[in-house]
């Protein structure tokens, strides 16, 4: 087994749970990925480093740093930069270029199925949580009938869901904080399943919901969630397309099942 060390500096919270998962996922294989500490026993041989981070700069400058891989994310990458991925970032895709320089042999698909226990993840899990990461396609990035979109305003509601979902082995989500931004996202992208807020800031949640009927069929499901919600939400959300309403905070052991189905 080769395990492979990586730094990085930046992301937001969601973005390092979901690199946390990823690279957990690797553990059953002969080429192992984590997260470099400072009490890591082996050296770090990976920096990745998100470009809008104030922390970019100080790791560009450190000369400890010059003989590591570096991937960067986002724009005006340096020109020693070994990969370059857009933001938001596709974990899949990144796994995929490390699986080419440390493991050429077999270049991994990340077909792996592993039970994550409560105590693997940062965000507590369920009991017999599965994983079963995203399928790549051909270029490495995850095929599109994985992709979610994450409508909530809030960043800790945000923050479980995106855990949820990555644990349900759907990586690639698109988070908006508005209606508005929800719907520019549909504009551009096809969607197997939303998750849908329905107190949206910006916007009236059945126009928001009539607005992404219209988008169909690139979303595949809508789920809508409520901290009040009511009979009447769940009877308006339906015949305005959605396939589940779920009462905010959510059942785990529901979502689960769900999500497993998606």
């Amino acid at each position: 087994m080769r395990k492979i060390s990586v730094k990085f500096y930046g992301f937001e919270d969601a973005e390092r749970l979901t690199l946390d998962t990823v690279f957990r996922l690797s553990e059953s294989r002969e080429t192992v990925y984590s997260a470099w500490t400072p009490q890591s026993t082996e050296a770090p041989e990976v920096l990745l480093i998100e470009g809008d981070s104030w922390e970019a700069v100080l790791a560009l400058a450190n000369p400890a740093h010059d003989a590591l891989k570096l991937i960067w994310v986002g724009n005006d990458a340096p020109p020693h930069a070994w990969r370059v991925f857009p933001a938001p970032v596709r974990w899949p895709a990144v796994i995929q270029a490390l699986d080419e320089e440390f493991a050429p042999p077999e270049p991994a698909s990340m077909d792996l199925d592993l039970d994550l226990q409560e105590d693997d993840l940062r965000v507590q899990l369920d009991e017999a949580d599965n994983t079963e990461p995203a399928a790549l396609g051909p270029d490495g990035e995850p095929t599109p009938s994985r992709r979610v979109l994450l409508v909530d305003a809030s960043p800790e509601s945000r923050f479980y869901l995106r855990a949820k979902l990555a644990v349900a082995g759907l990586f690639d989500v698109d988070e908006a904080v508005s209606g508005a931004q929800a719907l520019a996202f549909l504009r551009t992208h096809a969607y197997a399943l939303a998750m849908v807020d329905l107190d949206v800031p910006d916007m009236d949640r059945w126009q928001l919901l009539k607005a992404m009927e219209n988008n169909r069929p690139v979303i595949g499901q809508v789920f809508v969630m409520r901290e009040n919600l009511t009979l009447f939400d769940d009877w308006r959300a339906r015949f305005a397309g959605a396939r589940v309403s779920l009462r905010k905070p959510l059942d785990p052991g529901r979502l689960k099942e769900l999500l497993q189905n998606v």
